[in-house]
C-alpha cells in the first residue's frame, strides 16, 4: 500500500512541499518525514477516498514543523554568521563614509563629479550635461578623480581582497573615521 501511495503521489506532493520551502533537497527531507509519518499511520486512515487530502494534511503539518524547529534553532553557527554579517555592513558603512569625505576632499571639480558617477551612479552622459561639459572632459574627469581617490584611500587605508569582498582597514589617517 505505501509503495503504491509514494509511485501516485511522490512527485506532487513533492512540487508542493517544494513550493512552500524553495529547496528541493530540504523538500526531499521533509517529503521522507511525511511518508514516514504516512506508514506509522496508515491504519488511521478511514477511507480511501480521503487519501489524498490526508496525505496534503500530514504535509503542511510537516512544513509547519520544519519552519517551528527553523525558528527555534539558533545555535552558535548561526549567531556567527549574525554577527559577521552584521560586523561586514558595519565595515562597509564605514567604508562608505571614508570614501564620501575623501571625495569631498578632491579639488571641485572633480568631487562632484566622481560622486555623481561612483556614489549615485548617474550616467556620464548626464553629467556632463548638468556641468556643462563634453561626455570627454567628465571621463577624463572621472579617470582622474579615480586616481586620486584610490591614492587618497591607499595613503589612510589598508585593503585586503577576499572572496566577500574588500576588507579595509582605516588608520584614520584621512580623518574619514568617527
Amino acid at each position: 500500500m505505501i509503495e503504491t501511495i509514494w509511485k501516485t503521489f511522490h512527485q506532487q506532493l513533492f512540487n508542493f512541499i517544494n513550493s512552500k520551502v524553495n529547496d528541493p533537497a530540504t523538500a526531499e527531507d521533509i517529503l521522507q518525514e511525511v511518508f514516514i509519518k504516512v506508514h506509522k499511520n496508515i491504519e488511521n486512515l478511514t477511507s480511501k477516498d480521503k487519501l489524498q487530502p490526508w496525505l496534503y494534511q500530514i504535509c503542511r503539518n510537516t512544513i509547519i514543523d520544519f519552519y517551528r524547529v527553523k525558528k527555534l534553532d539558533t545555535n552558535s553557527e548561526d549567531l556567527e554568521l549574525i554577527a559577521d554579517e552584521q560586523q561586514d555592513e558595519s565595515d562597509q558603512v564605514q567604508l562608505s563614509r571614508c570614501i564620501r569625505t575623501l571625495i569631498s576632499d578632491l579639488p571641485d571639480g572633480i568631487s562632484s563629479i566622481l560622486f555623481d558617477s561612483e556614489l549615485q551612479q548617474v550616467k556620464q552622459q548626464n553629467i556632463a550635461d548638468k556641468h556643462q561639459l563634453s561626455l570627454a572632459a567628465v571621463k577624463s574627469r572621472i579617470k582622474r578623480g579615480r586616481v586620486q581617490l584610490r591614492n587618497k584611500l591607499q595613503a589612510c587605508c589598508d585593503f585586503e581582497f577576499k572572496e566577500s569582498g574588500p576588507e579595509a582597514d582605516c588608520k584614520n589617517n584621512c580623518g574619514c573615521e568617527g
